[in-house]
């Protein structure tokens, strides 16, 4: 059997090669995907398939052992051809092209094929997210709108990984760069993630019809998801915003911490499902410290959520605020998660420290609360006791209000 080829054939291996995914390890991100996809659409068998040259790989699989098969037999390399629709086989032994596939007649015997395109913004087909059975069978409206919905996650995902890959690359003397990556990333994924909020919520509450109970808890699966992404992309926009000179020309102001720690406890608790029980103590006589309050409150709410997102049910938090001596405070966020290996500690608050077990989203909200402590004038670290838990702490410095205002008026 011989593939047919796209009439971009050339140009979109290329663009797929761009990507820098093809024979990378499994990811968590892309596993959910695939299971989602099976989960809805009731299938023992959904893929993750990029078209390669002479073979069809799998970055992410359910139900299936190998890592690829060859592409003048893979459903999928049809399924590109058709950027636009899905490619559904209801029987594959009614159909001509694929009765006689290898992959038909013997395992992992195939019967239904249904496979949503991977399609970039530029209108390349990487490959498809496709979901199989050994049975005959169709896809309901429903089904086929929820595999196009994360066949577009899986899109973002794609986006997202390379354009991390690009700001990686970035060193000192490419700064100016990252603001040509940052527009990239609003445009390339932002618009879509938003389009695809709008089509989530319309489905779920009922646009294209009756949602049953099971499609209702994987579509918001799918929504939660895509609102994960969303707030990574936000994240990276601040974090842009921060290398700039934005926060040398806000006025400061006293801060608050009665205000500050009740803002960051109500939200911490709004955004995270499980509700642990959250301590906090505020020192009295506090020195007076000088800062931009909402910037000082996002410290203090990343680091809750991050002792949040280790803490089991039946623990607590503690969050509190003391001064050390006449020249500074210390801001303290202690949990009894699972200690820090010293090696990784080292890069805790790095740009991207890659390492395992950790959330994009949570690095970065770490780098960026490295970012607003050094704008203003303190510093930000962690101690950590395996079996004890970690305390992530930063210190603001006491510097007069008078000594602050001169330095904005240079």
């Amino acid at each position: 059997m011989r593939s047919i080829l796209a009439e971009n054939e050339i140009a979109r291996l290329e663009v797929l090669r761009q990507y820098r995914i093809l024979d990378t390890a499994c990811e968590v991100a892309f596993d959910d995907l695939t299971l989602l996809a099976a989960q809805i659409c009731g299938t023992p068998i959904a893929l993750i398939s990029l078209i390669d040259n002479c073979r069809q790989w799998f970055k992410s699989k359910v139900g299936l052992d190998v890592e690829s098969t060859p592409r003048d037999i893979a459903f999928c390399a049809h399924a590109i051809l058709q950027p636009n629709e899905i490619l559904i086989v209801p029987d594959t032994l009614l159909d001509q092209r694929f009765a006689n596939n290898p992959l038909v007649t013997s395992e992992p015997y195939i019967r239904f094929y249904a496979g949503a395109p991977l399609v970039t913004s530029d209108g390349y087909v990487l490959g498809t997210l496709c979901v199989i059975d050994r049975i005959p069978r169709d896809l309901s409206l429903e089904q086929q709108n929820s595999l196009r919905i994360l066949s577009r996650q899986v899109m973002s995902q794609f986006e997202l990984r390379r354009n991390l890959e690009k700001l990686e690359l970035i060193t000192t003397t490419e700064r100016q760069r990252t603001e040509d990556l940052i527009s990239a990333l609003s445009h390339d994924m932002r618009t879509p993630l938003l389009a695809t909020r709008g089509t989530l919520r319309a489905m779920l509450g009922g646009a294209f019809g009756t949602v049953s109970d099971s499609c209702r808890e994987g579509l918001e699966d799918c929504r939660q998801a895509n609102e994960d992404v969303l707030k990574l992309v936000e994240v990276l926009l601040d974090i842009s915003r921060h290398h700039t000179p934005v926060l040398k020309n806000l006025n400061y102001e006293i801060l608050n911490w009665k205000n500050i720690f009740a803002e960051a406890i109500i939200r911490s608790n709004a955004n995270w499902q499980q509700k642990q029980i959250i301590k906090h103590q505020i020192s009295p006589s506090l020195p007076t410290v000088y800062g931009i309050e909402l910037e000082i409150q996002r410290v203090v709410q990343n680091l809750l959520e991050n002792a949040l997102r280790v803490t089991k049910p039946d623990q607590s938090v503690s969050l509190a605020v003391v001064a050390r001596g006449d020249t500074e405070v210390k801001v303290s966020v202690h949990d009894y998660g699972p200690g820090i290996a010293l090696q990784y500690k080292e890069r805790l608050f790095q740009r991207f420290s890659q390492q395992r077990g950790r959330s994009d989203l949570s690095e970065l909200n770490l780098y960026l609360c490295r970012l607003i402590v050094e704008a203003h004038g303190g510093t930000i670290n962690v101690e950590s006791t395996f079996g004890e838990g970690n305390t992530f702490w930063f210190t603001l410095p006491v510097t007069p209000q008078s000594r602050l205002q001169n330095r904005h008026e240079i």
